[in-house]
């Protein structure tokens, strides 16, 4: 029974950060760190302008780590809430999803998981 509702668990958390923009708040962080590296590599920018610059690129990066760090946040929580519920469905499940067992088959299966969906999307759509 855990490892059907190890499997239900992948398919839930899969689906939820496929709907999530994380993709979005990874592009801002790392757009904001190479837009910031262009311009101290510029010679031609004077170091005022550069001063200026890097505040407005600190400032977008670190608002996309917000909104990254947010978005983890949502998905642990909602992950830790179906571990709850499904504890109460079959005793031991907590013990067996933190486990090596649950941890393995959960990273192999999210990845085929994933893996199959994108390929089946792609045929179908």
């Amino acid at each position: 029974m855990n490892w059907l509702l190890t499997a239900i668990l992948c398919v839930l958390l899969v689906e939820l950060a496929v709907r999530l923009p994380l993709a979005g708040a990874v592009l801002g962080v790392s757009g904001a760190s190479k837009r910031a590296a262009r311009v101290l590599r510029a010679k031609a920018i004077s170091d005022h302008w550069k001063e200026k610059a890097m505040g407005a690129y600190a400032r977008a990066t670190f608002a996309s780590t917000l909104k990254l760090a947010g978005l983890l946040i949502v998905i642990l929580a909602i992950a830790f809430a179906l571990v709850l519920l499904f504890e109460q469905i079959s005793s031991g499940f907590e013990s067996f999803i933190l486990g090596w067992w649950g941890i393995g088959f959960s990273l192999v299966f999210a990845t085929l998981y994933f893996s199959l969906r994108k390929v089946l999307l792609r045929a179908f759509v």
